[in-house]
This record gives structure tokens, sequence and C-alpha cells, in this order.
């Protein structure tokens, strides 16, 4: 793997010099990161309450699965954000990232949580389609829960890869 690791440090060199001399590409690269996890990691949380609450009887299940699909493009946006100034960040320094254990076990959350999105998202479906169903409201809320907790286990996770080579 590190034959890869050089030829990809050789690949972002430019970038990863640039990087390293401005602290106000630094500063902007790391608030696109932080941002975009702030953004649609907060959005997803409360909507996430939202659905864990509305196991107690929330009057309109409805009405729930409406904003649970309405706030979509709003999270993967800000996910994209986190993809992009991750990229940026893991070229900045490929030989410090790519070699990192607690890298790639962010990078398995990370994953894990782009496929619960994609039960949650489908749950919501299933709700707004039959909104008095209990199956799809099950389903909901077991991935609003799981949801929440692969959040704060991301930003755990990248917290630690810069603690840990």
């Amino acid at each position: 793997m590190s034959g890869l690791v050089d030829a990809l440090a050789a690949m972002t060199a430019p970038w990863a010099d640039l990087y390293a001399e401005s602290t106000v590409i630094e500063t902007a690269v790391l608030f696109l990161h932080l941002g975009g996890m702030l953004a649609a990691g907060g959005l997803a949380f409360t909507l996430d309450r939202a659905v864990i609450r509305s196991a107690r009887g929330w009057p309109d299940r409805g009405q729930l699965a409406r904003e649970i699909h309405a706030s979509h493009g709003a999270v993967l946006g800000g996910l994209a954000v986190v993809f992009l100034s991750g990229a940026m960040l893991t070229a900045s320094d490929p030989g410090f990232y790519l070699l990192s254990i607690v890298f790639w076990a962010k990078m398995g959350v990370v994953v894990l949580l782009l496929v619960n999105g994609w039960f949650l998202k489908r749950a919501g479906e299933h709700l707004l389609a039959e909104p008095e169903s209990e199956g799809a409201f099950r389903a909901l809320r077991g991935a609003a829960l799981r949801s929440g907790g692969l959040w704060a286990l991301s930003v755990l996770a990248g917290v630690a890869v810069t603690l840990y080579v």
C-alpha cells in the first residue's frame, strides 16, 4: 500500500504544499469540513430526535414523513461539502491519513452512516405513502436511533484521526 500512498502523495504534492503554507486555506478547508458536519449532522440529529419523540404519539406521522423527505436535500448537500473538504484534507497529507487505522475506522463509520441514511430514506418514503404503517414507523425509528449514534461516532473518530496515526 505504501507505493500507492507514495504515488498519491506525489500527485497531490502541489496541493499539500499550498495547504501547508497557507493558514487561510487550512482554516477554510477545516471550516468547510466542520461546518458541513454541523449543518448536515445538526439537521439529521434534529429530525432523528423528532422521530424518536414521535414514538410517544406524534399527532401527524404523515407530516413527520414530509419533513424528513423535505430535509434529505439539505443533509446531502452538507455531506457533499464534508466529502469534498475531507478529500482536500486527505490530499494535504495522504501519508498521514491513508496509513492511519483510525482514519479507515472513521471511513467505515461514514459508510455505515450512508447505508443507514439510505434505510432512513426508504422508511421515510414508506411512511409517507402509508402514514399509519407501524412497520414503516418502527423502521424509521430504528434508523433514527442508529443515525444519532453514528453521527456522534463519526465526530469522535474525526477527532481521534488527528491524535492517532
